[in-house]
């Protein structure tokens, strides 16, 4: 922990912390504070790859009185021994809040929302009751508010309550430049109060000599639904929400084109975004990914009705998709979402609809059906894509059997990670470990702009105010308790968000006046597993598949179908753990680097 002379005049402390903690406002005594994975009390070490980001946090301790005025800012960072090496922001590239070209160090003020210990979210969908997550009640951090927001509102200069923490997020972005020399890179964090310097962290990144694919071998799909009417004066807000989703490396779904009829017209306009030429510089994207379109398209999200209700329309409509698809030679995946998480009674009309398109005598009967739901016997010969929340040992033991794919949704420790507010920072990234150990592809986050509450329940179509109240999905279904075994009353903290609004035209007092969508601590987690995965990948194509899967094993014991019932989570929830587990895995890729390069 740094103090400078100014520092002790106004009682500040400044350390350091991975981005695999969650650090509560009123946590002053957390462990990490000393020492963790990238913080040794003095200097900030980090390590990545090429094409990849990597992330820390400074977190600010005010003393007996407020900090009023912090700015907290990181330098450009500068190769050891070659000076023109350098990852830095380009200052005649960046700067425009429709682009992220020229964009590599992005310094976030962390937005914190209270949950008071009687509206903790309750086991029901999210957690088993055996393994709760670790903080259930507090101000927790979420939000990740850009430093040129409005001032005050998280934007810059932040002010800082006394006897507490303030935590600024600070992602790095390392180009894929094969002339950025592998080894350290040193930079500083100024922190300021005001005019007067706080204190000054020496950043030490060391850089390996290899680059994580563009292109993901795993497939993450979010849920956002259109979000206009916050943003009436941006006509280009999706795409400044699909150009966040894809630095991120997941998917977007819910446009219009998702969820209509077959539309060649809608789906030419669409084409940029499948086949990656929208995902270009010269279209304001930067980063992973160029060049490398979408992974996924449903047709008929959450069970749209675009195939008809006719069985010869529905026909004709699953030719159409089929074919446009297969002529397309696109290598993502598509599918008819036919019904979203269907209860047994459903099961009747579920066989039907499948038997019309399967006895299609065209090409629509290869179209695969996606319904949220386990391996279910009554329906198996109807579903293709088992999308589950929970995924047992039949399902696993079925589909390895039949060839049909099963994927998961949203989070359910300890079988996976938990999406709310209270869960881990790691248990947004141990999804894509549980992936990779299991073979798992597909994983589906129900809703990532939950800003105005779906139909269902007391709270059904309003806007919410998600900067301050904790509670976002509200669902009453007392004709349901008896199938799910409790009293039908379910609500989850921060539930459907991973983005939060840069306009708040309903509640104007929390209005950011960022006219884009702003990122959060567990969006960051997604992307930090989905590269986590890709380090497995790599590490496995280069020969060292054994070994990478023992770290997986050691990571991640047992989830999924090997899910002790009634057990804890099997991982670590420490942040610093995972990047052990990422730092072996690292070395094993630099190792094959190193040997190649001695070759040459």
């Amino acid at each position: 922990m740094v103090k400078s002379k100014e520092m002790i005049r106004l009682a500040l402390a400044v350390w350091a912390v991975n981005d695999g903690e969650k650090i509560l406002k009123e946590d002053l005594a957390n462990p990490n504070k000393m020492e963790n994975s990238v913080w040794d009390g003095r200097t900030v070490r980090l390590f990545g790859a090429r094409n990849e980001t990597v992330a820390f946090q400074v977190i600010v301790e005010a003393g007996d009185a407020e900090a009023s005025s912090l700015y907290v800012e990181m330098s450009g960072l500068v190769h050891d021994e070659h000076e023109d090496c350098r990852i830095e922001n380009d200052s005649e590239l960046s700067g425009d809040e429709a682009s992220n070209v020229g964009l590599r160090i992005e310094v976030f003020t962390q937005h914190y929302l209270y949950v008071s210990p009687d509206l903790s979210t309750a086991p029901q969908w999210f957690y088993a009751a055996s393994a709760p997550p670790l903080h259930r009640s507090g101000w927790i951090p979420d939000a990740l508010i850009p430093a040129n927001a409005k001032p005050r509102l998280g934007g810059q200069p932040v002010r800082a309550a006394a006897r507490v923490n303030q935590g600024f997020w600070i992602d790095i972005y390392i180009p894929r430049d094969a002339e950025l020399k592998a080894g350290i890179y040193r930079g500083t964090v100024t922190v300021r109060d005001g005019e007067a310097l706080v204190a000054e962290l020496p950043i030490e990144l060391q850089l390996y000599d290899f680059a994580l694919p563009d292109e993901n071998h795993s497939l993450t799909f979010v849920y956002a639904n259109d979000v206009s009417e916050y943003y009436p004066e941006v006509p280009d807000i999706r795409d400044r929400f699909r150009r966040m989703a894809h630095r991120h490396r997941f998917d977007l779904v819910g446009s219009e084109v998702h969820s209509r009829k077959f539309d060649a017209e809608a789906l030419e306009q669409y084409a940029p975004y499948l086949n990656g030429s929208f995902f270009t510089k010269e279209n304001g994207y930067e980063g992973p990914g160029e060049h490398v379109g979408e992974d996924v398209f449903p047709i008929g999200m959450y069970g749209a009705k675009v195939l008809g209700s006719e069985p010869e329309e529905m026909q004709r409509e699953a030719d159409k998709w089929v074919e446009y698809f297969e002529a397309l030679k696109w290598p993502g995946s598509y599918f008819c979402y036919l019904i979203d998480e269907p209860l047994p009674a459903k099961y009747e009309w579920i066989r039907e609809q499948a038997a019309i398109v399967h006895d299609s005598v065209g090409a629509g009967k290869r179209l695969p059906l996606l319904t949220t739901r386990r391996y279910t016997p009554e329906i198996e010969d109807s579903i293709d894509i088992w999308c589950a929340h929970k995924i047992d040992p039949e399902s696993m033991e079925y589909c390895r059997a039949s060839g049909d794919k099963l994927w998961f949704y949203n989070g359910y420790r300890p079988y996976h990670g938990s999406l709310i507010l209270e869960a881990e920072a790691v248990d947004m990234r141990v999804n894509s470990w549980l992936r990779y150990r299991y073979g798992i592809k597909g994983y589906f986050v129900w809703h990532g702009t939950h800003w105005r509450h779906n139909h269902q329940g007391p709270r059904g179509r309003w806007n919410q105010n998600v900067y301050s109240y904790a509670v976002t999905f509200m669902y009453v279904a007392k004709d349901e308790a008896a199938y799910y075994g409790d009293d039908g009353v379910h609500f989850g903290n921060g539930d459907g968000l991973l983005f939060y609004p840069g306009r708040e035209p309903f509640f104007r007092e929390q209005d950011r006046g960022v006219d884009g969508p702003i990122s959060s601590i567990r969006m960051k987690n997604l992307r930090r597993g989905i590269q986590d995965y890709e380090y497995l990948w790599l590490a496995a194509q280069r020969g060292y598949a054994a070994e990478a899967d023992a770290i997986a094993r050691e990571a991640v014991p047992s989830g999924m179908h090997e899910t002790v019932v009634g057990g804890e989570a099997s991982w670590s929830p420490c942040g610093s753990k995972w990047d052990e587990y990422r730092r072996r895995t690292a070395e094993l890729i630099g190792a094959v680097s190193v040997s190649a390069g001695d070759r040459q």
